[in-house]
């Protein structure tokens, strides 16, 4: 895979020569030019900017050959890197064909590879396409200073030849005047034969470029064309998953189509397994909440149970204080009582 650098460098390389010779012969073109400026001017800004347009359009060819290559590199390391890579223009249409996931896992089929590069010669020869304009509009405008030029010339010799005064006797002061007004019409001339020379020599030059940028768009397509030609295929048995026998009796969009729904089915299994998974453990999620609830519903019923035995707890020991004192005050009535009576011993 060749960048376009040797098409570029031999435009520049003409276009210097034309600009040498052009230096070269400086005295007669400016004399030429200023024959009519105004229609060579015109002829000279749209040669000017069909040079442009052909260096860009080739120029362009440079990223288009760097993503097929970074693509190439990701295709054959990590396909997960091919999100990561810049956009082309002409190769927009193998850019979103590599995009998808899908079609990574399945080679291009012969019939995708021919669409795909009818895409990319439709789009390469409308790249070209302003190039012709512009050298068809260089002959049209010298054409159209020749015509101009040679109404001028054809009006100059009328109103010369009408102007002569053949009465007088003085042939000098005749070929002073006739002289005088063949002035106009080699003006006319002039501009004629100018406009025609810078025409012509502009379509010679855009000729040159246009031809170098088909080159190169040649260049381009073939390289592009051995490139997918590496990752299509061209028969469905060396499919995975997919019956020979069977795409015996198909046509290759029905294989297609087949294997296609093939890719769904298996996708869709895949899902199905996700989500049994999921609602399995979403089942799961339900029981330990239930579980969870039925112990919050235990909550209350133990407390009051523990109320009950706290309230009975209350009761006996209340109880229990009541015979206690009532036993002590037993004691104390009986104790005051032998005190009563030791004293009346004593006295």
């Amino acid at each position: 895979m060749r960048y376009p650098t040797g098409y570029i460098i031999r435009m520049f390389l003409f276009l210097g020569g034309i600009g040498g010779i052009a230096y070269l012969l400086q005295a007669p073109l400016m004399r030429a030019f200023f024959g009519n400026p105004i229609i060579n001017g015109i002829i000279l800004s749209a040669l000017v900017i069909g040079i442009i347009f052909a260096l860009r359009q080739t120029i362009k060819l440079i990223p288009e050959y760097r993503w097929m290559k970074a693509m190439r590199l990701a295709l054959a390391k990590d396909s997960e890197t091919i999100t990561h890579l810049r956009r082309p223009n002409l190769l927009a249409t193998v850019a979103v064909i590599f995009s998808d996931p899908d079609r990574l896992s399945n080679r291009l089929s012969a019939q995708s590879l021919r669409s795909v590069l009818d895409g990319v010669a439709v789009r390469l020869d409308e790249s070209r396409e302003i190039s012709r304009y512009m050298i068809g509009l260089l002959v049209f405008l010298g054409l159209l200073g020749t015509f101009w030029g040679l109404l001028e010339t054809i009006q100059s010799v009328s109103f010369v030849v009408n102007g002569i005064d053949t009465q007088t006797g003085d042939f000098g002061a005749l070929m002073a005047e006739f002289k005088a007004g063949l002035n106009a019409p080699l003006g006319g001339m002039a501009t004629a034969f100018s406009s025609s020379l810078f025409g012509l020599a502009g379509s010679l030059v855009l000729g040159f470029l246009d031809l170098q940028l088909g080159q190169a768009s040649g260049r381009f397509y073939a390289d592009l064309e051995d490139w997918l030609a590496t990752t299509a295929r061209f028969g469905d048995a060396g499919v995975e998953g997919f019956d020979p026998a069977l795409s015996m009796g198909l046509s290759e969009e029905t294989a297609d189509r087949l294997l296609e729904l093939t890719r769904h089915i298996s996708k869709n299994e895949q899902e199905r397994g996700a989500s049994i998974a999921t609602m399995q453990e979403l089942t799961h999620t339900l029981t330990k909440l239930r579980e969870q609830q039925e112990q919050l519903h235990r909550i209350p019923e133990s407390l009051d149970r523990l109320q009950q035995s706290l309230n009975s707890m209350a009761q006996n020991m209340t109880s229990d204080r009541t015979e206690t004192i009532k036993a002590m005050t037993t004691e104390l009535r009986a104790l005051s009582r032998a005190v009563a009576a030791i004293s009346r011993k004593a006295k």
